[in-house]
């Protein structure tokens, strides 16, 4: 049953930080044709949107910047003292997903002011489980973080209060105690799809996935069955929650025993590929993938304790950014060329193209590179300015210097 208050309707607000976002909304609306569908997407320059002053006049505010958050929420009508929770909201965000951030802000002033905003959220993008990023490539923005997220629905609880249906089209957010944390942004949440392993992408899976939980969100839905997407691929990997009948997922999965079992079986290949010793051949099979399947899967249960919640987080990230090594050295080196350069040359050496390096290749490199800066005194530097970038990013694979959007 809707919560006493609730202003339900089947509109829907698809926000996605993947460039082929469009096509998902379409598909939505393809499958309801009477109902709105508004897109959130990457804005037509990195974190600046344009908003219409009280003079009517249409601005483009810069997000990078605290003045150009202040004088775009000024645009939103809000009182004061909200307003500035807003504003930290948005200045939370990491580069490139402010501008995301800011305009689901437009969509939503209208409940802070009396009016109606969409029922439904579909939250779209690359994702381990809390975050969401664009892919890789040509197209590059930046990581939406849940707590960003949860800073602006505290910031406007009634549209937080509005959403009632909640799909989350991204890989690794259907465990158990993520569904979880992502529930508790929305008090009257009614139904949550999510998925308990990896999700289709636009055009392999993820049009058809989400015409058929529009059809299932349709009206007031009080429940939701974990086999909506039997024969589709990827189907399996469904998860869902509803208030009435709870958490559910789409094939019954191993005991949390099993699981911590083949974590410990799976740590020794994680060693090897660590180490260099093997390479990833394929990002989606294998043992290195199944290694972080089963993190995964523990960090979804509601049984593991937070002190042993916060080392899988930290197994979890690392496994991902192995899984993704090429991928993380090739944006490495175009972040850091010019300091790779000086601190190379300070040392008198040849500043390597870590992209072009496996990983056994330049482990060994940033062991040498290491070793001769500490015969050095003094110490140039150019050099102890580049040591931490190599050793706690491409040695240690540490999210704080690999980000999720370079993978």
């Amino acid at each position: 049953m809707t919560s006493v208050g609730s202003r339900r309707n089947d509109d829907t607000l698809v926000l996605g930080m993947n460039p082929h976002v469009q096509a998902e909304a379409e598909a939505i609306q393809k499958s309801n044709p009477r109902a709105r569908v508004t897109t959130v997407r990457d804005s037509f320059q990195n974190d600046q949107v344009r908003a219409r002053g009280s003079d009517g006049r249409m601005t483009v505010h810069d997000l990078r910047t605290e003045d150009g958050i202040r004088t775009f929420v000024a645009t939103l009508g809000l009182p004061l003292a909200q307003g500035q929770k807003v504003v930290t909201a948005i200045a939370s965000a990491g580069e490139d997903a402010r501008d995301e951030l800011a305009q689901l802000a437009q969509v939503w002033a209208r409940a802070e002011k009396g009016g109606v905003v969409p029922s439904r959220l579909v939250l779209s993008g690359h994702s381990g489980g809390s975050n969401l990023w664009g892919e890789e490539g040509s197209f590059t923005n930046g990581v939406l973080t849940r707590s960003s997220l949860a800073l602006l629905a505290a910031a406007m609880p009634r549209a937080a209060a509005g959403v009632e249906d909640l799909c989350i089209a991204a890989c690794y957010n259907g465990g158990e105690t993520t569904m979880e944390a992502w529930r508790a942004l929305f008090p009257n949440l009614q139904t949550m799809w999510a998925y308990n392993g990896s999700a289709p992408g636009t055009f392999s899976g993820a049009t058809a996935h989400l015409a058929r939980w529009e059809k299932a969100t349709r009206g007031e839905v009080a429940s939701l069955r974990p086999d909506l997407l039997k024969g589709l691929r990827k189907g399996e990997n469904l998860a869902v929650w509803s208030r009435r009948e709870g958490y559910q997922t789409a094939t019954v999965g191993a005991s949390t025993t099993d699981l911590r079992v083949r974590q410990v079986a799976g740590h020794a290949a994680f060693e090897r590929y660590f180490r260099g010793d093997e390479v990833v051949r394929d990002t989606q099979r294998g043992p290195l993938r199944e290694h972080y399947n089963t993190l995964q899967a523990l960090l979804g249960r509601p049984e593991v304790s937070a002190s042993e919640r916060s080392g899988l987080e930290r197994a979890r990230d690392q496994t991902l950014r192995l899984l993704f090594y090429g991928n993380a050295a090739t944006r490495f080196q175009e972040a850091h060329r010019s300091v790779i350069r000086s601190g190379f040359a300070a040392l008198g050496l040849n500043a390597p193209d870590f992209s072009r390096l496996g990983r056994k290749q330049a482990l060994a490199l940033i062991q040498s590179f290491e070793s001769e800066l500490a015969r050095r005194s003094p110490r140039p530097v150019e050099a102890q300015r580049l040591l931490p970038l190599l050793t706690e990013g491409l040695r240690e694979l540490q999210r704080s210097r690999i980000p999720d959007n370079w993978l």
